[in-house]
């Protein structure tokens, strides 16, 4: 075979080997297209799958959360109607209560008195807290940011605190960062709320050595105007076992080994530093303290703010007995403001609903309509609306809402809506008389109608004629019964309310006022209780604290002059 035929050959040969690999290449390719397209198909219905899976967890998730906040919203819904049922009750037990202690008792009837209105302030004490836990889990709890300034707010933490700590012998110290800014954006109220549960707690479960306060305030980055605000109470106390720790900010869990108490106190705390996007922890052992941490965001702020404040004129009629119309349904609260009303020397006139009382009022001018907020036919709400659209002689009535709700705006909801002012049940005597006279200065109530022309010419003296005019030849038994406990609760309570004063808190400063002008007024220190009833009024005047020192000075003289009666009469 030439050379030539050779070289054809070999090339058909490799021709040949060329097609055949291309052909297996081909057949390949195809397999692994085919084998692709296959896969792609399963991977499309797989996608498809999940995303059929994940559009049906989604809806299931987004049923199972409209569920959680329908039964959340129902919850508190239930629980801000069970407060109201509930404070129709107490109302009854508190007002009446009240109306008795001003009666003839003896020491055992008035201890059991006593303790019955003091149990119902635990009541309404534990509803709130109720209540402010079912907002939270609802979402319906609402911050309110203003000026914290620091260095004030933490003395008056401390100063407020001192007096119960030193009580039981213990020392109560605060350490406050040189790094503080004096001035911090936070919601005040609730932070002072988390801060005094704490101290508290921590003065309650302690019996011997120290409590420590210790804050500190660390600053973000270059050019940021927020920081960490972070506040420590430690306490030598008995400590909380180990088992414990992971349950203590629970609702309704006991405090330490102490028992005492539920502890709707640090679940509310736990759950407000988290509103305010903070973190609360514990550490502790038991026997030898613990120590609380609350590390909250707050925001440095630069300048000054002013809290502007608004007053009302009121008319001065001299001594007069007010023309009242009391707009409310429930026989139980009627037979109680009734009475309350006798007490400070006035009568009403009743109705059942709104609509009653609107052709009251087309008919007759009264000096304050009373209406209660929940009624039928027509509500409090929808009577204020009619009442301040009507005609100038019925839309110019005094008009105080009368309310068993404890929601955090709803006094400042009502007066927007037309009030004129607010009472939350249960209601006490003291807070009635005090609004009686803001509207009509020198109004008839007890306290005013029981001062005596035989009267000291310092007005501060203590004079027995009005316990002369109510009791007769009984007025010695009784002041020799009443003055010692009025003693010993007033000096207890002004200790509270010049901490109270300090703090700037607000509610405790009525609160404790109030419960101090009841007791004035019901043993004839009249001029004693109106000075009172002005703190109770408007606890944030410019002048409180001048106001409180006026006050403090005086009770040494009346101290002394209850303590030379007692003497007198050989006790």
């Amino acid at each position: 075979m030439s050379e030539a035929n050779k070289k054809i050959n070999l090339a058909i040969a490799r021709s040949e080997r060329l097609k055949l690999a291309k052909d297996q290449a081909e057949k390949l390719l195809e397999q692994k297209s085919r084998e692709l397209y296959v896969a792609n198909k399963e991977l499309e219905m797989a996608q498809l799958g999940l995303e059929d899976q994940v559009r049906e967890a989604t809806k299931e998730l987004s049923q199972a959360n409209s569920k959680l906040q329908k039964t959340l919203d129902e919850r508190a819904a239930f629980i801000g109607q069970m407060s109201h049922e509930v404070r129709t009750p107490l109302n009854a037990v508190m007002g009446l209560s009240e109306v008795l202690l001003t009666t003839d008792l003896d020491e055992v009837q008035t201890d059991y008195l006593s303790t019955i209105k003091n149990a119902a302030y635990s009541l309404v004490t534990l509803l709130e807290d109720m209540l402010d836990i079912s907002k939270i889990d609802a979402g319906k709890m609402e911050l309110h940011f203003e000026v914290l300034e620091t260095s004030r707010f933490f003395n008056n933490i401390s100063s407020m605190f001192r007096f119960d700590a030193e009580e039981k012998g213990l020392s109560l110290n605060l350490d406050v960062s040189d790094d503080l800014p004096e001035m911090l954006k936070l919601d005040k109220g609730r932070f002072r709320q988390i801060v005094n549960n704490l101290v508290s707690n921590a003065v309650k479960n302690t019996e011997s050595g120290a409590i420590l306060i210790k804050v500190e305030y660390e600053k973000g980055l270059r050019g940021q105007t927020f920081g960490n605000l972070t506040v420590r109470v430690m306490d030598t106390g008995v400590g909380i076992p180990e088992q414990n720790l992971g349950t203590i900010f629970d609702a309704y869990k006991q405090l330490g080994s102490t028992g005492k108490g539920v502890g709707l106190g640090l679940a509310i705390c736990s759950q407000l530093v988290e509103l305010m996007n903070g973190q609360i922890s514990c550490r502790s052992k038991l026997g030898e303290g613990s120590e609380f941490i609350v590390k909250i965001p707050a925001e440095i702020l630069s300048e000054n703010h002013v809290n502007k404040k608004t007053s009302r004129s009121s008319r001065d009629t001299g001594d007069v007995n007010l023309k009242i119309l009391v707009a409310e349904d429930n026989p139980t609260n009627q037979t109680v403001l009734k009475a309350q009303l006798a007490q400070l020397g006035q009568t009403a006139e009743f109705v059942d609903n709104g609509m009653k009382a609107i052709r009251k009022l087309r008919s007759n001018s009264y000096d304050v309509v009373f209406l209660d907020i929940i009624m039928p036919v027509m509500d409090g709400e929808e009577t204020i609306q009619v009442i301040r659209g009507s005609n100038e002689q019925v839309a110019k009535q005094y008009c105080v809402a009368l309310t068993a709700s404890n929601y955090s705006n709803q006094r400042e909801r009502l007066l927007a809506m037309g009030f004129d002012d607010f009472l939350s049940k249960p209601l006490s005597i003291a807070a009635l008389a005090d609004t009686l006279n803001s509207i009509v200065p020198g109004c008839n109530t007890s306290a005013k109608a029981a001062t005596s022309k035989n009267q000291s010419e310092n007005s501060m003296a203590f004079d027995v004629s009005y316990l002369q005019s109510q009791f007769g030849d009984f007025w010695e038994t009784i002041f020799v019964d009443v003055a010692p406990t009025f003693i010993s609760h007033t000096d207890e309570n002004l200790g509270e309310l010049k901490a109270a004063v300090s703090n700037e808190n607000i509610d405790r400063i009525s609160r404790i006022s109030h419960s101090l002008k009841g007791g004035a007024s019901s043993i004839g220190l009249n001029d004693f209780s109106a000075q009172l009833a002005r703190l109770e009024k408007d606890p944030t005047a410019a002048d409180v604290e001048k106001l409180f020192t006026s006050i403090a000075t005086d009770w040494v003289t009346i101290r002394q002059g209850l303590k030379n009666e007692l003497n007198r009469l050989g006790h």
